[in-house]
């Protein structure tokens, strides 16, 4: 496995007309999923995103005015699919001329109203924080349909979900959909925004505004699934607060008492591939997290500078991270970098890393992660952090579901949306009988 996907690596010619499973694609209206469940104690208001003609119009003048470095040994030989040196000055410059002649960013915000859009204010109950949380959500008219959170994380947006969002759509109506689906843009993410920002978030406060975000929506049992940052909100979820019922991650970082426990247990061939991909990362594809847990200040104020500056930041990680035997188209990268844009939420954005990379070095903060509530993992080939079968039995005695896919990388709902909602359907179904709502 490792060596096939090495060549599958080496043999890619990153193309701006790359295809995924989110540019372009055909607008699906989802406006029958959008009603309220009734008795609700919160009170969302439906919500439409449009980004005034100005702001993209600047935009694309700040591109077109952007200067690229000029050409040099590193740049010229930069090969982002496999991490050596970052992006390439032909990609970037390829990228902008693209993002000037082809992008189309109102394809993007019809798809994105085309899912039902909503706004809730959020008090914290531990300290007062007031959040005003954005969610897009697909609800069901079944009396026992399952409440499902799903949460992305950095360079993510809750539009990673959007093509699983519209297979659910594609495969059931509102009278037969099995479960409430609830797509956050995680605190301080996005639209999602506190009303005072006197404080440092932390991974504990943010984790409960999800779970009051579905407290509010009238879900006292819910599945909590995450990968990136919402992997660590899940843990916080399944750990702290009790209407979190069951959990599901596609990623995993282990801490060190962990990771001596599984030392010696073995692995599959298939398995150590994905490992030594998760290692080299960690070697030399890190650097940018202590940038963000130690500097976010100067990091942010850099990158908000250009849309071209922030492109090349942020295309570097969805292009390493992807598996690039179906990489991401470059509309997709250049829609999720206009957002970060666009909200202006980038330098409130690297909380996350302050909660975990705040020590060049140091290891990751233990999480709350519960070992009772029941379990499931998912292992994408392309992962920064996988979790071997054995070392999952090992060291979680609630595992009850363990998902083994051939494609797909960290943005798997986006790059492989059916591999994906089939994992979670799977899941789902096994630990129904422990999720119940008042709902």
């Amino acid at each position: 496995m490792a060596s096939s996907l090495a060549a599958a690596l080496d043999g890619l010619r990153l193309q701006p007309s790359s295809s995924d499973n989110s540019g372009n694609k055909k607008k699906m209206n989802l406006s029958a999923f959008g009603f309220l469940p009734a008795g609700i104690p919160g009170t969302p208001t439906p919500f439409t995103y449009h980004v005034p003609n100005r702001d993209v119009h600047r935009v694309n003048t700040l591109v077109s005015l952007a200067d690229i470095g000029t050409p040099a040994w590193y740049n010229q030989n930069a090969y982002a699919p496999n991490g050596t040196f970052g992006v390439s000055r032909e990609w970037l410059a390829d990228a902008q001329a693209s993002w000037l002649d082809d992008f189309d960013w109102r394809q993007h915000e019809e798809r994105h109203n085309s899912v039902p859009n909503f706004k809730i204010n959020i008090t914290t109950p531990s300290d007062g924080q007031l959040f005003d949380i954005h969610f897009a959500a697909l609800f069901s008219k079944k009396a026992d349909a399952t409440p499902i959170l799903l949460m992305h994380g950095w360079p993510g947006t809750w539009m990673e979900f959007l093509p699983m969002m519209e297979l659910l759509g594609e495969k059931y109506t509102p009278e037969t959909l099995p479960y409430n689906v609830i797509v956050p843009s995680i605190p301080d993410y996005g639209l999602s925004t506190r009303r005072n920002e006197d404080r440092e978030l932390t991974m504990e406060v943010a984790a409960e505004a999800m779970n009051e975000l579905m407290v509010q929506l009238g879900f006292n049992a819910y599945v909590a699934q995450g990968g990136d940052v919402g992997s660590f909100l899940a843990q916080h979820l399944s750990g702290s607060h009790e209407e979190c019922k069951a959990f599901h991650l596609n990623m995993l970082f282990l801490n060190p008492t962990q990771t001596a426990a599984v030392a010696n247990l073995s692995v599959t061939p298939e398995e150590q591939g994905r490992l030594g991909l998760a290692q080299a990362w960690a070697s030399t594809g890190s650097a940018y997290a202590n940038e963000h847990g130690t500097r976010p200040s100067t990091l942010s104020l850099v990158l908000q500078t250009n849309p071209l500056a922030m492109l090349a930041w942020m295309g570097e990680k969805f292009i390493e991270w992807s598996d690039n035997r179906k990489p991401l188209s470059l509309d997709t990268i250049l829609s999720m970098v206009s957002y970060y844009w666009y909200t202006k939420s980038y330098g409130r954005s690297l909380w996350a890393y302050r909660s975990l990379t705040r020590i060049v070095g140091g290891a990751l903060p233990d999480q709350p992660i519960s070992l009772t509530k029941p379990f499931g993992f998912s292992a994408f080939p392309v992962e920064i952090a996988t979790l071997p079968r054995s070392w999952a039995d090992h060291l979680f005695p609630n595992l009850v579901f363990y998902g083994v896919q051939d494609e797909g990388g960290h943005f798997a709902a986006l790059q492989v949306p059916e591999a994906f909602l089939k994992d979670i359907e799977e899941f789902v179904a096994i630990v129904k009988p422990n999720v119940t709502t008042s709902a």
